[in-house]
């Protein structure tokens, strides 16, 4: 019996040896619903006649997510913002890293529950390592004009979009340094990491928020303005596909509806909902991943890329790439954990 009992010991210690905290997946994950990072903030109300006929068709929500378009902006409710958290269970550490997760969705759709997005499932293998994990929901949403019988989405909606989205990453990132003694999280040691759209967040946050953040990691991200890219003081993980058709690689006009439709770029049932109400998206010049990496390396601001060529948006659905993003991803955290 208490040979039996050493090996046990023996084992444990053996793989206490074998497996890192922050590397390794050593815990189980304890998750906490639909908890309120902000109160009563204003959002569009009046939702458009073509976001009832979308949502109408009932379609799984694998083949389409829900959109959100709208009237206006003159009409707005009060609503609150949540997030779903992610800790690591039986934990004795009190102040732990935290990453608040940006889900994506072209500012229409998505959120801190969808699950059809990779990012979201890597929650559970980041708090699995030791990370205190926010999945946040942010005010979606795009305006559409009626200009001459056309449905239109012009890019000063876009804008404004970008700017609530950045206010609503910024109110989540205060509320945490606020409250870290009750989610036992190190104040100083807080990542944003982002997806398509939220990934432009997570960017747009880094360049005109002077609230420090220990990392971004974007992934398929991009910017406005390229004159404040050099703006950036924390350290930025780009993961881009060169041949990118959504958010450009360097810079481009993004989610170009008729490149879109013309390539099938997009599953069949959204083009065919693109095709069927004839949208047409007016947007600005934006600065992706390569162009912005360039730019930070030329001023010498830290940053590591994962650039993949021939491929192009949301490469994480398939493997490797999944498991490669994530790879990406848990090193620049380590690295980035270990710096002053």
């Amino acid at each position: 019996m208490k040979k039996v009992m050493f090996f046990i010991i023996l084992f444990f210690i053996s793989l206490a040896f074998c497996t890192e905290r922050y590397k390794d997946p050593i815990f189980k994950t304890e998750k906490i619903l639909n908890l309120v990072y902000a109160e009563k903030i204003p959002h569009l109300k009046q939702k458009h006649f073509v976001t009832a006929l979308i949502n109408g068709l009932k379609l799984s929500s694998d083949i389409i997510p829900k959109l959100n378009f709208y009237q206006s902006r003159n009409t707005t409710k009060d609503i609150d913002l949540r997030f779903n958290l992610y800790q690591p269970k039986i934990d004795s550490i009190h102040k732990r890293p935290l990453i608040i997760v940006v889900h994506g969705g072209a500012f229409i759709s998505g959120s801190k529950d969808d699950k059809n997005q990779p990012i979201i499932d890597y929650c559970d293998s980041l708090s699995s390592r030791g990370y205190v994990v926010a999945s946040i929901d942010y005010r979606i949403g795009l305006i559409l004009n009626s200009v001459e019988n056309q449905l239109v989405i012009d890019s000063l909606d876009l804008k404004r979009a970008i700017q609530w989205g950045v206010q609503d990453l910024e109110r989540a990132v205060l509320y945490f340094k606020n409250n870290a003694e009750q989610y036992k999280i190190d104040a100083d040691k807080i990542f944003v990491m982002g997806n398509s759209s939220g990934a432009v967040l997570a960017l747009h946050f880094a360049m005109e928020k002077e609230i420090n953040v220990k990392g971004v990691v974007s992934l398929w991200g991009g910017v406005l303005n390229k004159n404040h890219i050099k703006n950036i003081m924390t350290p930025v993980l780009f993961i881009h596909g060169e041949s990118d058709e959504i958010i450009p690689f360097k810079e481009g006009r993004i989610m170009d509806l008729n490149f879109i439709k013309e390539e099938n770029r997009f599953i069949p049932a959204f083009t065919s909902i693109i095709s069927a109400f004839d949208l047409k998206f007016f947007s600005p010049i934006f600065y992706g991943g390569g162009y912005m990496a360039s730019v930070l390396k030329e001023s010498n601001k830290r940053h590591k890329t994962y650039f993949l060529e021939n491929t192009g948006h949301e490469f994480y659905y398939i493997e490797p790439h999944k498991k490669n993003v994530l790879i990406q991803i848990i090193e620049f955290l380590n690295e980035n954990l270990l710096l002053h």
